[in-house]
């Protein structure tokens, strides 16, 4: 990355400080199209869960970036990040400051792109790994559900079998013998 060329960009770049347990930004906001490098100290992704509580999800630590879907991608902010750390200093660019970096060096661009692909892939193994935590789960309770099915149908099924039903005389005089021809020419005078 060039940073002779990314120097005139840097002054633009406005400087925050949030004490711990500070909102940068909060799920559900307005993404106000702004991205944000970590300098110094510690912050913390949280996600809301269903039941609207806050479920941690990782460390933001310096050198890194968040917010980044805010400068080409318009939409409410997927999580609320808090400051973990007594002084957490923050850089935030515009989309203007961020395109004109990245025209000014490619490779920062390359840098921003490459930690993008790292996330997606890391979410897309824990979607993959909770798919199959979810699989054994529901296969667990299918094959609870069908034990229990299983004896009842069992049960159900001794109580219908024939040797429990009560038999009725069989009336001998009129019956049929298909192998003779002589009885059924008998039984039809």
């Amino acid at each position: 990355m060039n940073v002779e060329h990314l120097r005139k960009y840097i002054t633009e770049v406005r400087i925050d400080h949030f004490a711990q347990g500070t909102k940068v930004f909060s799920e559900g906001e307005d993404c106000n199209g702004k991205m944000y490098f970590v300098f110094s100290g510690l912050l913390q992704v949280y996600k809301r869960k269903a039941t609207g509580e806050d479920q941690y999800v990782r460390d933001i630590k310096p050198g890194e970036f968040f917010g980044e879907m805010a400068l080409v991608f318009p939409s409410p902010r997927a999580a609320t990040i808090v400051a973990a750390s007594e002084d957490t200093k923050v850089g935030t660019i515009t989309k203007d400051i961020f395109l004109g970096m990245g025209k000014e060096s490619p490779g920062f661009l390359s840098v921003i792109l490459h930690s993008i692909i790292n996330r997606l892939t890391a979410v897309e193994d824990t979607i993959s790994e909770k798919q199959k935590e979810l699989h054994i789960l529901i296969n667990g309770i299918h094959e609870k559900s069908s034990e229990g099915s299983n004896t009842e149908s069992v049960t159900v099924s001794e109580e219908n079998t024939q040797d429990s039903l009560p038999q009725e005389p069989v009336d001998e005089t009129n019956k049929i013998e298909p192998s003779s021809k002589d009885a059924t020419s008998e039984v039809q005078k």
